[in-house]
């Protein structure tokens, strides 16, 4: 089962393994084109109803298919060429325009609405783009098809139902057959009177693309922030970090945090230490409390504050004092009763392997391989050969997500895996960790699951990282991968086209 978003996360994951949409749309006609080769024999009539977006272009290629089987094909545009704007279906028109004795290709006209006699009619009108209510010219042409004669073919979803609901707008098309691709669209299991025999075509979408997080989850799961957008809308952050020993860490991940999106970031560290961080840059509010490092004594006025903000970091610079961690075990405490979504990362999880707490799914861990070994109470032999099934008992056991970082990192919710290829072996410096639990926490803040936050956050730290290592080989830092996060973010296939091709 796959909804219409996962789909058009795919298509693009696609294209970055080098199987264009003009592929897909290809692979999909042809199959349109034999599964009506199945049922009906040429030379019979086929009329195709083709609308404006991606699933006119699908229609488009059945249509030049159909003409090679020998079928007599007649093309109904519902709309002017110039309102096509996928380039795909525009490209694929053009051919047919081009086929002009053996395809005919007609504008819908008044004359046009009567009922059809002819052997196939295929929608290839609205597809997983429906807006409801139905408007002109796509009420008229889903009356006709209706209206007439001959087996009713529907082009991955029958124009009018909701491909993720099944819900159906003021009216839809009702099919003989539905020949979908991929997989089942859920809706299209609730609307079955208007679906009709249910047929799912392959593609040729690789299983990678599926498995592997990549462009097409940035460009369709990271928030955008609306127009009218005020201060806030974007996330707060707080980050519970450094010590007299560790300054970098947290301010890291609060700069990782604001150029991933968030509003404002905020690190609440020991007094001198606040210090030094608010030198690293302007854009950081340093909250201070007294002390060389974090102990139970100062987790009231942290909790108070951390009302205030949306998602939380806790670890990075800590330190290792023993008064630290029995500090970060009451903080996580305090935190799962505020039901706030929080990274626990570097000396947060050196604390956490020490008690088993149960974060409800609020919660994620981002454990490198020895971290992954405290939290599972094994060792990191074990782990490396046991990774995926370790990030799963670890995600169930504290009821939160598993980050594995690692040469491919591996994201586990418990059920589910989702793994993650961006990176290299220059980030094996200082600070990269650090960075990743800042744009996990700033997705966090924006209100990203935290499944979707974690394996987003792994793909964007390693883009940016790849990035950085184009120029700076394996020299990069911490901050050169900050500086490149917008860059992936705004431009994520072209910035994965430029690094892997």
């Amino acid at each position: 089962m796959i909804t219409s978003l996962e789909m058009r996360i795919l298509e693009q994951n696609s294209v970055a393994y080098g199987v264009s949409t003009r592929l897909l749309m290809e692979n999909a006609g042809a199959s349109i084109a034999k599964e009506i080769v199945n049922r009906v024999r040429p030379p019979a009539e086929v009329v195709v109803f083709a609308g404006k977006g991606g699933n006119a272009g699908d229609g488009f290629v059945a249509a030049r298919h159909l003409v090679q089987y020998g079928f007599k094909v007649k093309v109904i545009l519902l709309y002017d060429k110039l309102l096509i704007k996928n380039e795909d279906a525009k490209a694929n028109l053009e051919i047919l325009e081009r086929m002009e004795k053996t395809v005919e290709i007609v504008k819908l006209s008044p004359n046009l609405l009567a009922p059809l006699r002819t052997d196939v009619i295929v929608d290839a009108v609205l597809g997983v783009g429906i807006k409801a209510p139905l408007r002109e010219p796509v009420k008229s042409a889903i009356e006709v098809i209706n209206e007439s004669e001959g087996l009713k073919v529907a082009v991955d979803v029958p124009s009018g139902v909701n491909p993720d609901t099944g819900e159906i707008a003021d009216n839809a098309v009702k099919a003989n057959l539905t020949i979908t691709f991929h997989d089942i669209k859920p809706g299209l299991l609730k609307a079955k009177d208007y679906v009709g025999e249910l047929v799912v075509a392959k593609i040729g979408i690789p299983h990678e693309a599926s498995i592997f997080v990549g462009p097409g989850n940035v460009m369709f799961e990271v928030p955008r922030k609306p127009k009218d957008a005020h201060k806030g809308v974007g996330g707060k952050v707080a980050v519970i970090g450094g010590s007299e020993t560790y300054t970098g860490a947290p301010a890291m991940a609060a700069l990782a945090a604001l150029r991933t999106g968030s509003d404002l970031a905020f690190v609440i560290a020991p007094e001198k230490t606040a210090y030094v961080i608010s030198s690293y840059s302007p854009n950081i509010i340093a909250i201070k409390y007294e002390g060389k490092y974090l102990t139970t004594n100062v987790i009231g006025k942290i909790v108070e504050f951390l009302r205030k903000v949306d998602a939380i970091i806790v670890g990075p610079g800590l330190g290792v004092q023993e008064e630290t961690f029995e500090a970060i075990i009451e903080l996580l405490k305090s935190i799962i009763e505020l039901r706030k979504p929080v990274v626990v990362d570097a000396d947060g999880l050196k604390a956490l392997a020490r008690e088993h707490l149960i974060f409800h799914g609020k919660a994620v861990l981002t454990p490198h391989m020895a971290e992954l070994a405290g939290l599972s109470n094994t060792n990191v032999g074990y782990v490396r050969e046991n990774r995926e099934n370790i990030c799963s008992l670890v995600s169930k056991k504290y009821e939160a997500v598993v980050l594995s970082k690692g040469p491919i990192d591996i994201i586990s919710d418990g059920e589910k895996l989702v793994y993650n290829k961006t990176g290299n072996p220059g980030m094996s410096v200082g600070g990269t960790g650090d960075t990743l639990s800042g744009i996990v926490g700033a997705l966090l803040a924006k209100g990203v699951s935290p499944f979707k936050a974690a394996y987003l956050g792994a793909f964007i730290n390693g883009l940016a990282g790849d990035l950085a290592h184009m120029v700076y080989g394996e020299r990069v830092l911490a901050t050169d991968i900050i500086d490149r996060i917008p860059e992936v973010l705004e431009k994520p296939m072209e910035s994965y086209v430029r690094v892997y091709g």
